[in-house]
């Protein structure tokens, strides 16, 4: 059942990004759970602060192109992975450069918007995934440390080091090496938008390092009791290669990127992660112990907003809207 849910939700959510995009009115969809819950697109890449780092810090004119600064762009940007720390510290300094960083300078910036006054503060931190933030536990603050880890891996020259892999799992491991990245989904996640840069060409299906909610989502789809990481990852690369033919046994047409691009690796793991979220109210029968699950109700509804505007893609995909 929650197996069949999966196409669903993959055809459905991606149905409703293409009305929105197309200036339909709502409600895009007939399904009450997907009208009232806030779950990620069924592409990655097209998600809000996807199409913002290919936008405003990867691909914008006029910032520097050297592969240090783009670099250090994503991954400052990673670290907090909210518009709003990338916004306060462009208000504070203009262009963001590695050659022109500042340690302490950029960790009192993020403070001062983060203190805000009466409570009032930016939230600077994404809700999107935890990060575990034990590096420099001598600094009092969790940005602090942050941007003392960006400085410890330029200075380690992680541009540099990038370079070297011949396969993404090797990069994969390039960033599994450094604090904060050493669980893996971390490390996946950063790989992922440095590889939609020019920095970083390798093919994305070589790869995956699923999280914990997608481990939760393959558990529920299949009755599994536990999976294990090559497991997990065995299923993620039998459904990149085999997506057509379960879209069609569940009578749904495959989804694309405008007919040019199928469900990548990270598209198949990220779906696993919502449809963990999405079983919580379709099949609440699979819910797991509550020491496993960690959460139990979906955290974010949905919020109507204005008109999609056109989307942004790694021109090296050569996807034409």
């Amino acid at each position: 059942m929650a197996f069949t849910s999966y196409w669903m939700f993959a055809a459905e959510r991606h149905s409703i990004f293409e009305k929105r995009l197309r200036g339909e009115e709502p409600p895009w969809t007939d399904n009450l759970i997907l009208q009232e819950f806030k779950f990620t697109n069924t592409f990655r890449v097209l998600d809000r602060v996807s199409q913002y780092l290919l936008k405003e810090i990867i691909y914008k004119p006029g910032l520097p192109t050297e592969r240090e600064e783009i670099v250090f762009r994503i991954l400052l940007f990673k670290l907090f992975n909210t518009i709003a720390a990338w916004e306060v510290l462009v208000k504070a300094f203009g262009t963001l450069t590695w050659e022109g960083f500042n340690e302490k300078a950029y960790a009192k910036a993020l403070g001062d918007a983060w203190k805000g006054g009466k409570g009032k503060g930016v939230e600077i931190w994404s809700r999107a995934y935890v990060q575990n933030q034990n590096y420099r536990t001598d600094l009092k603050t969790k940005h602090e440390r942050y941007v003392a880890l960006l400085k410890y891996m330029m200075d380690d020259r992680v541009a540099d080091r990038l370079q070297g892999p011949r396969t993404y799992e090797q990069a994969f491991n390039v960033l599994r090496n450094y604090p904060l990245h050493r669980k893996g989904f971390i490390s996946m996640q950063h790989l992922v938008d440095l590889n939609y840069s020019t920095v970083l060409n390798y093919d994305e299906d070589d790869f995956i390092m699923p999280g914990e909610g997608a481990i939760r989502g393959i558990r529920k789809c299949f009755g599994l009791s536990k999976v294990s990481i090559p497991e997990a990852q065995s299923i993620i690369y039998h459904l990149v290669h085999e997506q057509e033919l379960f879209f069609e046994k569940v009578g749904l047409k495959p989804v694309t990127l405008f007919g040019q691009r199928r469900l990548h690796a990270i598209d198949i793991q990220n779906c696993f992660c919502e449809v963990d979220k999405y079983s919580r109210v379709a099949h609440p029968e699979l819910k797991l112990k509550k020491e496993e699950d960690g959460v139990e109700k979906i955290k974010q509804t949905f919020e109507i907003t204005g008109p999609l505007p056109a989307p942004f893609f790694p021109p090296k995909w050569d996807i034409r809207i």
